[in-house]
C-alpha cells in the first residue's frame, strides 16, 4: 500500500509482490488475458516517480503508433483516477510525463530511431508486449542501461506467451539468466478484474481449450490448426512500398471491448502475393476520429466496410471517406478464408496487430480436440478486414462506392 501526495492510497496486487521487491537487473512478467501485468507495472511507475526524482523511465514497444492507446493511455487513466493531475504534467503530443519532482517518462517506438538516440540518463525501461521485439531490440535497449546510478538500473517486459520457440521463453525460461525475476499470472490472480470479463475468459474453455491454456492461463504453448499459414513477415523498404498501385483497404467497426481495425493492403495479381502494408487497431475511438486516421493512411481511397454497422458507414461518407459495406452472405467467410489460403502473404513487419492476429487465427476443436472448419472467432478484427478489402478480387465484381 502506498500513499501518493497525501491523498490517495494505491494498492499493488499482491500476485506481484516478489516482482515489486525485486532488485534484479530483468523482471520478466508474462501472463494471460486480464492477467493485470500492465496495470501492476503503470501503477508502480506512478508510484517510483511521485516517491524518488531520481527515476527517469523509457516505455517501449514496437512501433510508436501502439504506444498512444496501451502504454500511455493507461498512465493517463490512473493519473487521473488517483486524482494526481496536480502532481504530474502530461505532454500529450510527444506522450512524456513529467513529475513536479523532476521525475520523468518519455515513450518510443523501436521503430522511431531518431528518438531513441536522443533519449539520455533513462534507469528504468518497460518494454510492454515484449514479445513482439526480437532479442537484437532487447539487446540495443539493454545497452542503453548503463552508467552510474544511486537506483540501479533495471527493465521489466510485459507480455502474453504464444508460441513456444519465442526467443523469450529460450532466454529467460529455458536457459535462465542469474540476474532475472520471472513471474507468471492469470486473470485469476488479478482482483480488479471485472466479473463479466472473468466469464468470457471461463468460457474460453468449452470453445477450445488449447487457446484457453495460452491466451487465458498464459502459458507457453503452440497453437495448431492455424487458418492462414501461408505468410511471412518482412522489413518492406519504403522506396519499395511507392511502387505498389494496386491497393485495398478494409474496415471492421469497433469500439469498446473490440478495437476498429482498417488493414491496407498492395495485390499482386501476377504473383498472387498480397502485401499488407498499413494498419490501425484501437479502441474508443469515436466515428470522427476513426475517419481521421482513416484518411491518413488511404486519403482518396476508397474502403470496404463491415455491413453489420450501415450508420456508421453514413458517416464515413458524410466525413468524406468513399466507403460501402461488405456483400456478405451464406459461406462468404469460408469462400474468402479459401481465396486468401491460395495466395501468399506478405506482412510488413510494423503491422503488429495483424501479425499478432495472424498467429492465432485458428480453427474450432471440439472437447475431444477434433477440428470444427470454422475459424474461431476472437482476435480476428483485422483478418475480417482483409477478406472485407480484397472481396472484389475473390469474385471479380466490381461494385460501385458513393462518397
Amino acid at each position: 500500500m502506498s500513499t501518493l501526495n497525501g491523498q490517495m492510497e494505491i494498492e499493488l496486487s499482491r500476485s506481484f509482490k516478489k516482482v515489486s521487491e525485486s532488485k534484479m537487473r530483468y523482471r520478466v512478467i508474462v501472463g494471460g488475458a486480464g492477467s493485470g501485468k500492465s496495470f501492476f507495472t503503470a501503477q508502480e511507475t506512478i508510484i517510483n516517480m511521485i516517491s524518488n526524482p531520481e527515476y527517469s523511465y523509457l516505455a517501449i514497444r514496437k512501433t510508436s503508433r501502439s504506444i498512444k492507446n496501451s502504454i500511455f493511455l493507461l498512465l493517463q487513466t490512473l493519473i487521473s483516477d488517483y486524482n494526481l493531475g496536480n502532481m504530474f504534467t502530461v505532454n500529450k503530443s510527444d506522450m512524456s510525463i513529467i513529475c513536479l519532482n523532476g521525475a520523468r517518462l518519455v515513450t518510443s517506438g523501436l521503430d522511431d530511431v531518431e528518438k531513441l538516440k536522443s533519449i539520455v540518463g533513462i534507469n528504468r525501461i518497460w518494454v510492454e508486449e515484449a514479445n513482439e521485439i526480437s532479442e537484437k531490440d532487447f539487446n540495443q535497449l539493454d545497452l542503453r542501461l548503463r552508467g552510474k546510478n544511486k537506483l540501479g538500473y533495471q527493465m521489466t517486459l510485459t507480455f502474453n506467451p504464444v508460441s513456444e520457440l519465442h526467443w523469450l521463453k529460450k532466454r529467460f525460461f529455458d536457459i535462465g539468466d542469474p540476474d532475472a525475476l520471472t513471474s507468471r499470472t492469470t486473470y485469476k490472480d488479478n482482483p480488479y478484474l471485472d466479473d463479466q470479463y472473468k466469464l468470457t475468459l471461463e468460457r474460453l474453455k468449452d470453445e477450445d481449450y488449447q487457446y484457453y491454456r495460452i491466451y487465458a492461463l498464459g502459458e507457453w504453448g503452440s497453437i495448431g490448426n492455424l487458418v492462414y499459414t501461408n505468410w511471412t513477415k518482412e522489413d518492406i523498404p519504403e522506396e519499395t512500398k511507392h511502387k505498389f498501385d494496386n491497393y485495398f483497404n478494409g474496415l471492421d467497426w469497433g469500439f469498446a471491448d473490440d478495437p476498429f481495425a482498417l488493414i491496407r493492403v498492395h495485390f499482386d495479381k501476377t504473383r498472387k502475393t498480397i502485401y499488407i502494408l498499413d494498419e490501425i487497431c484501437q479502441t474508443a475511438l469515436h466515428n470522427d476520429e476513426a475517419a481521421d486516421l482513416t484518411r491518413e493512411i488511404i486519403g482518396s481511397e476508397y474502403v470496404v466496410c463491415d455491413s453489420a454497422e450501415p450508420k456508421s458507414i453514413s458517416d464515413f461518407r458524410r466525413l468524406g471517406i468513399k466507403s460501402r459495406g461488405a456483400k456478405k452472405g451464406p459461406g462468404s467467410i469460408e469462400h474468402g478464408i479459401k481465396w486468401i489460403q491460395s495466395q501468399k502473404i506478405v506482412v510488413d513487419v510494423s503491422c503488429i496487430n495483424t501479425i499478432k492476429e495472424l498467429t492465432a487465427y485458428k480453427y474450432r476443436e471440439d472437447k475431444d480436440g477434433n477440428v470444427i472448419p470454422k475459424p474461431l472467432d476472437r482476435n480476428n478484427h483485422l483478418m475480417d478486414a482483409l477478406r472485407y478489402a480484397l472481396e472484389e478480387e475473390m469474385t471479380g465484381k466490381r461494385v460501385g462506392f458513393l462518397t
